[in-house]
């Protein structure tokens, strides 16, 4: 066959198979290359993020917010008849809100809409939809909640430890911005989250997960493990999302007749 082969002027070539330092040079190579494609964040501390994001939050004058929560019941009523779910609303500096909270009582899941102007709230009725005003310590009130002396901001400046980098992500999977965030881990001290969320939250001590865009240092999601008094291996979870930055709405107390 050979033969054959070379009277009709068919040259046969011998296929090597590559070497194992080929090989490695090659994955290497592209190794180095996806690794320079992927997008990367300024270098910057942790402490130095929480600074920033709180010091952003101080100096804005509103965003929105949407609050989610999942676990045990946290009582919104001293009669404990009325769980939190979650609350999407507005905040408007330095001590307005409103939002529509999804609360959960016997035999019963429905939305009210809460304004809150300073330390006085009003809510409609969960049966007659009308609007009243709340008692003080009663209710969720959201304003409390970005105060620049005892929310969040104050909570980011001063009741943290353990703060650390964490890796950055992308929360367009879990409906957050589409975009690379600095990730920041951390400790919280339970007692002025305790009255930031109006007894909802805490007094033990938290651990959480803060996002934040890399431009602005705006903060856009919170998360926070709160652990069950009754069993530490069970925790409730909070994850508050705050985006619109500055885009204001007008609130103003209800007319109640």
């Amino acid at each position: 066959m050979r033969n054959l082969l070379t009277k009709r002027g068919v040259s046969v070539l011998r296929c090597e198979r590559p070497s194992r330092i080929q090989t490695l040079l090659t994955l290497l190579f592209l190794l180095i290359a996806t690794t320079a494609c992927q997008p990367t964040l300024p270098e910057i501390s942790a402490e130095e993020l929480v600074q920033r994001s709180a010091e952003r939050m101080k100096e804005s004058d509103g965003f929105q917010f949407a609050i989610e929560r999942d676990g045990a019941p946290a009582f919104l009523d001293p009669g404990e008849t009325l769980s939190f779910r979650r609350a999407v609303g507005a905040y408007v500096a330095p001590d307005r809100a409103l939002a529509t909270v999804r609360v959960i009582g016997p035999g019963i899941i429905t939305d009210v809409d809460v304004i809150s102007v300073a330390e006085i709230q009003w809510q409609t009725n969960v049966v007659t939809r009308a609007w009243e005003e709340l008692p003080p310590n009663w209710g969720f009130n959201p304003a409390v909640l970005f105060d620049d002396d005892i929310g969040i901001q104050a909570v980011l400046l001063a009741d943290l430890s353990g703060v650390a980098l964490a890796e950055p992500e992308n929360l367009a999977e879990s409906e957050g911005p589409d975009e690379l965030l600095y990730s920041v881990t951390a400790v919280a001290s339970g007692e002025n989250i305790y009255q930031m969320s109006g007894y909802l939250i805490g007094p033990e001590e938290v651990t959480l997960q803060l996002w934040i865009r890399p431009e602005t240092f705006e903060l856009v999601r919170i998360v926070v493990h709160e652990p069950e008094p009754e069993d530490e291996e069970l925790e409730s979870i909070w994850q508050v999302d705050i985006s619109h930055y500055d885009e204001l709405i007008d609130i103003q107390p209800p007319e109640i007749e």
